[in-house]
């Protein structure tokens, strides 16, 4: 599968995301674990207090969206393919549902989360949702590719990459522009008819930007590993195979590098203006990921190399 099949899906995304950036202007818990769920709560809370036949067809809508993994559970169990992930979508159901009718009726949620949760407690709930599904996904991902041979392990590691070029574009083009519009609310807020603003806003704007480029850069990377799966499906030993794994060891230590150096930079640029800020943040963020995907892409790179060389013998051979 060639990379050109991809790249108007995520040009799509990313002019999509664009457009709720700037047409979107969330709260601060709607930027976690409370999307949809904060969404969804207001309007079925609408449709509810439109009348009676709003109220019923809101009482379904909620319903049938807590039910959706109990369907599903239902219907692995009919076919009988029903593994021991699958109790987690009981746990996923009683989540939606809680997680709908938190949102709908926010009054209730400090009792249930107590009185510390507060505004954010459609954002416990849903993102406790999400961190389940994500559970049962990876589960579920890891049953699959176990049993799976060689063509429908490429596939899925197609599907693998596509779905991390999308997380990357998403955070490049929707997550850092909205962060950026909430950060800057908040500020405005929080400093009402206070003068000089404008280097805190630069470096709000700047933190958006390396946080962009380093989403960016891991876009390049997972375009240089998608590359890679193209090239090893028609040739695991051919030129371009190898080659395509020598780009994506390259692009891994670059992306790895960059990001490094401009976190490091921003912060020292921070620290020497810290006096004239109204707001700062020093989040430490230690890149292990990026650095065994780093390592690892190097090792393959060689190892492709190496056998590579030793097939060219081989052939002389015979």
């Amino acid at each position: 599968m060639e990379r050109k099949r991809l790249m108007p899906w995520l040009a799509a995304e990313a002019a999509g995301c664009l457009a709720l950036a700037l047409v979107w202007r969330p709260e601060g818990a709607a930027l976690t674990g409370a999307f949809p769920f904060a969404a969804m709560g207001k309007l079925l809370r609408r449709m509810s207090l439109s009348g009676a036949l709003g109220n019923a067809a809101a009482i379904a809508l909620l319903a049938l969206c807590t039910v959706l993994p109990l369907l599903w559970l239902l219907v692995r169990i009919w076919k009988r393919r029903c593994k021991w992930e699958d109790a987690l979508l009981p746990i996923l159901s009683a989540l939606i549902g809680s997680g709908l009718y938190g949102a709908v009726n926010p009054g209730i949620l400090p009792r249930w989360l107590g009185p510390a949760a507060g505004p954010m407690g459609t954002a416990v709930l849903g993102g406790t949702f999400w961190s389940g599904l994500a559970a049962y996904l990876v589960l579920r991902a890891l049953r699959a590719c176990g049993t799976a041979d060689g063509g429908r392990l490429l596939r899925y590691g197609f599907f693998a990459l596509g779905a991390l070029a999308a997380a990357a574009v998403f955070g490049a083009f929707g997550a850092c522009p909205l962060t950026l519009v909430s950060a800057i609310r908040q500020l405005r807020a929080a400093n009402q008819g206070s003068d000089g603003l404008g280097l805190t806003y630069a470096f709000l704007a700047l933190r958006c930007a390396v946080s962009a480029a380093a989403y960016i850069l891991d876009l390049a990377a997972v375009l240089a590993g998608w590359d890679l799966l193209a090239a090893w499906g028609r040739d695991p030993y051919s030129p371009e195979t190898v080659a395509a794994a020598d780009v994506l060891a390259r692009r891994c230590a670059l992306t790895l590098a960059v990001t490094a150096l401009t976190s490091a930079g921003l912060h020292l640029a921070q620290l020497l203006c810290a006096s004239r800020l109204y707001t700062q943040s020093y989040a430490l963020s230690i890149p292990l990921a990026p650095m065994a995907l780093a390592l690892g892409a190097l090792l393959l790179a060689r190892s492709l190399r190496a056998g590579k060389a030793l097939k060219d013998d081989n052939d002389l051979f015979i």
